[in-house]
């Protein structure tokens, strides 16, 4: 069996210039590298036409890029977004989202294959895990929407997986977009969510990357989120906001309050009365999401006046709320469900990417 190519988007400038400098390069080529990786997006080794062939074949036998590829790609009807199933080297399958927008479109990456985190209403979760993805292949993704949209956008860790569970690569891959050499993204132009990774929190607010921080909310009620989300009983909310607080302060970064909107399930006044409370303390935005409808799943969409009513108890005290449209609906855009098409044949369901 071969052996695994290293990813060089796992390389910092400076490795990937000293392993040049080893190949008997002069210094420039790693500037040219870095365009080629970085600015102009190649997907491959043979199209850095301005290197020599013989550096190309070395570049190629020694290193891959992002070590995806493409499997299926679904655009929507009205073409805003688009959704791309990437296969890993071993056969794993994770999903991004391309959601166009001006002045910047946003990329809505994965973190793992599946999740184990098993929220009641996310399709992923039903899947279970398969494993953590390397920061070659979290970046890869990046680089792939970057090729398909011709920039940058803004980068959201909302996809397949809890990315507080896997640090380990979720910190070199933030370095990564952060650093000005490479894919040179202000921090504030990237937001990890998380289902409420106490420990998690800690460590990424240690880190000196600190992009913003989403929490996946669900429900103001700690029995409830234990329901909806059983990693509650592990990270108690009071104990999940605490840190969400220490993170705010350590870091400067805004918070953001994540809301997935259960017909009958999550959407009383008691509820909206409790997420306004949530969300004054955490001074942070509320994003209302609406439930994506599953076939054979127990949850339904809620209805307008649900929404409304929702919505306008949070206004009425100063929180600031956005809606989250089901944008891609038509094309499978929830989290987990084009993975779940392919493993099943049907759609399966949850979150909207």
């Amino acid at each position: 069996m071969s052996q695994q190519r290293q990813d060089v988007l796992e390389l910092t400038p400076d490795a990937l210039a000293e392993w040049l400098k080893s190949a008997g390069q002069p210094a420039y080529r790693a500037k040219q590298v870095l365009e080629w990786l970085y600015a102009k997006f190649a997907g491959s080794f043979d199209e850095m036409t301005n290197l020599p062939a013989d550096l190309r074949e070395r570049l190629a036998a020694q290193f891959q890029i992002g070590g995806l590829k493409v499997v299926d790609r679904q655009v929507s009807a009205d073409r805003e977004t688009e959704k791309f199933l990437f296969e890993c080297a071993d056969g794993e399958r994770v999903e991004g989202v391309l959601m166009h927008g001006r002045p910047h479109s946003t990329f809505c990456i994965s973190s793992q294959a599946g999740c184990r985190l098993a929220c009641a209403f996310c399709a992923t979760g039903v899947m279970g895990l398969a494993r953590n993805l390397s920061a070659g292949e979290i970046l890869g993704q990046v680089a792939a929407l970057a090729r398909q949209s011709g920039a940058v956008g803004n980068v959201v860790f909302m996809g397949m997986g809890e990315p507080l569970l896997n640090l380990d690569a979720v910190l070199p891959a933030l370095e990564a977009l952060t650093d000005p050499r490479r894919f040179a993204l202000g921090a504030r132009r990237i937001t990890v969510s998380t289902a409420g990774v106490t420990a998690g929190i800690q460590r990424l607010a240690a880190s000196h990357t600190r992009p913003c921080l989403a929490l996946s909310l669900n429900s103001p009620d700690n029995d409830r989120r234990s329901e909806l989300m059983p990693i509650n009983r592990r990270y108690p909310l009071a104990e999940v906001l605490d840190a969400c607080v220490q993170y705010a302060e350590q870091t400067g970064r805004r918070l953001l309050i994540e809301y997935v909107l259960l017909g009958r399930v999550n959407t009383s006044a008691a509820d909206a009365r409790g997420v306004r409370d949530i969300a004054q303390r955490l001074g942070a935005p509320v994003n209302l999401i609406l439930f994506n409808p599953v076939e054979g799943c127990n949850f339904h969409p809620p209805q307008h006046d649900e929404v409304e009513r929702f919505r306008a108890l949070l206004e009425e005290r100063g929180v600031i709320v956005t809606q989250r449209f089901r944008r891609g609906r038509d094309i499978l855009a929830a989290c987990g469900q084009l993975r779940g098409k392919h493993q099943s044949g049907k759609p399966s369901g949850g979150r909207t990417a």
